[in-house]
């Protein structure tokens, strides 16, 4: 068997591509991850009506007169179009978090939670278009169940994802403060 021969690029770390790439690194490390603060407080603006206005929807009917039936309530209709209204404003949020999941993936961070919100915030939109747009009640009754569903652990699933990226800045603050130790070799 022969051993795999290694390029100059490989043996010596201080080659132009192995700096390009370094530098790369350590400015993916600055750039914040987490999202300024007028960003933050929006998305969680526009996620807590919409989340609070599915809910609601979904209490009324849990709760509702059985003799209503299929009917819907005065506040069921508002919380629907507000729901509605609100998923608007939350897709183009969404897509506002490119730079967030792009500096996440590259430093290997809160990737499992990341990718969970992303695959299920695609479940609720693809659910939530079925329940528009499709008028065969088998289907409704399927999608309407798995976006409720979905829609009720996507706040705790959130939350989980703020907790784990808090914890992951914390411990990248921790590495980028001196040691002790360097700290006494650099007063030598």
């Amino acid at each position: 068997l022969r051993c795999r021969r290694y390029s100059e690029w490989d043996r010596d770390p201080m080659s132009d591509k192995a700096t390009d790439r370094t530098a790369k690194i350590v400015a993916l490390l600055r750039e914040k991850v987490r999202l300024e603060p007028w960003h933050r407080r929006l998305f969680y603006l526009v996620f807590g009506v919409l989340w609070g206005s599915g809910s609601l929807w979904l209490l009324i009917e849990w709760f509702k007169d059985p003799e209503l039936g299929v009917a819907r309530t005065l506040l069921q209709t508002i919380s629907m179009k507000v729901h509605g209204a609100t998923m608007f404003v939350f897709l183009a949020l969404l897509g506002t978090l490119i730079a967030h999941i792009r500096r996440g993936t590259a430093l290997k961070a809160n990737r499992l939670s990341g990718f969970t919100m992303i695959a299920l915030n695609g479940v609720l939109a693809v659910s939530g278009w079925l329940l528009y747009y499709v008028s065969d009640d088998t289907v409704r009754e399927f999608s309407s169940t798995i976006h409720w569903v979905i829609g009720l652990i996507a706040l705790p699933l959130l939350c989980a994802h703020i907790l784990a990226g808090r914890g992951w800045s914390a411990k990248l603050l921790e590495l980028e403060k001196p040691s002790n130790s360097a700290r006494s070799r650099a007063a030598r």
